[in-house]
């Protein structure tokens, strides 16, 4: 889904702003009227996952800690489509 602020957000399968539901996030409500400065939520289609006891990984892939990136690294992008069964 689009982002959006986290006040305007809600989940599929729920009727009710994410805010409004129980959250392990307990400050995601701060500034939920200030859109410069609430959390932004964006909904994503989980179409593959794996235990975290079966984390796929490799020395080398690339990393970032940024919230937001764009992949380029071809050996990490290459080893993400062969373990998640993705073609373009």
């Amino acid at each position: 889904q689009e982002a959006k602020p986290a006040k305007d957000f809600i989940p599929d399968g729920q009727t009710k702003s994410i805010l409004d539901l129980p959250l392990v996030a307990t400050n995601m409500k701060h500034d939920r009227n200030d859109p410069d400065q609430c959390e932004w939520v964006v909904g994503v289609k989980w179409v593959c996952s794996f235990p975290r006891d079966q984390a796929k990984r490799f020395v080398g892939a690339f990393a970032n800690q940024n919230i937001v990136c764009k992949l380029r690294d071809a050996q990490t992008v290459e080893f993400l489509r062969r373990e998640f069964n993705v073609t373009e």
